[in-house]
């Protein structure tokens, strides 16, 4: 009798030790931000679509999702694209947006896309929400930079660039010298 309650308590612990975890966490929500283009210019009709994605990793549906995203100065939306995900409430505004109520299936992505224009010169770096989910832990925040220039200045190519560096090195070398 006591082999076989040995051999019966070594099947358990076999059984549950190839089991999940009965109250595991799923991992959490990803996000990414990109622009595209990521150069443009100031003013006039030049624009980039600024895009959100966000992705659920995890082998099962997640709900509850919720994620946002409001706009620093020198951005400005023009146009809400096409976007894929599903939410129970989307809110659109001049400052920026929210998603909530969202689910996503097993190993599914959604798209937030938005057609926006710069009114500052310099880099502006936009940064969303941490996406939050029904059972799994906090995922994000996500950060893209858009570059703005002057509307018909020139650009160097990189390779412009380093000949520039090398004749200025020269000019340098020639006026120590002389």
């Amino acid at each position: 009798m006591f082999v076989l309650r040995r051999l019966v308590f070594l099947a358990i612990l076999v059984v549950l030790a190839g089991a999940p975890p009965l109250l595991a966490q799923g991992l959490p929500l990803t996000m990414s931000k990109s622009f595209n283009p990521s150069t443009v210019a100031v003013g006039g009709t030049a624009t980039t679509t600024m895009t959100v994605t966000i992705t659920n990793p995890n082998g099962f549906t997640v709900s509850g999702i919720s994620f946002s995203d409001t706009y620093p100065a020198g951005l400005v939306p023009d146009q809400v694209g096409a976007y894929t995900c599903s939410p129970g409430s989307a809110l659109f505004t001049g400052t920026g947006w929210a998603f909530s109520n969202v689910t996503l299936g097993a190993g599914a992505s959604c798209n937030v896309p938005m057609l926006m224009h710069a009114t500052i010169i310099g880099p502006i770096t936009n940064t969303t929400s941490q996406v939050t989910g029904t059972g799994v832990p906090p995922g994000g925040p996500a950060s893209a930079t858009l570059n703005s220039i002057i509307r018909g200045a020139p650009t160097l190519s990189a390779w412009m660039l380093v000949v520039f560096a090398m004749a200025m090195a020269a000019l340098a070398v020639i006026r120590m010298r002389g």
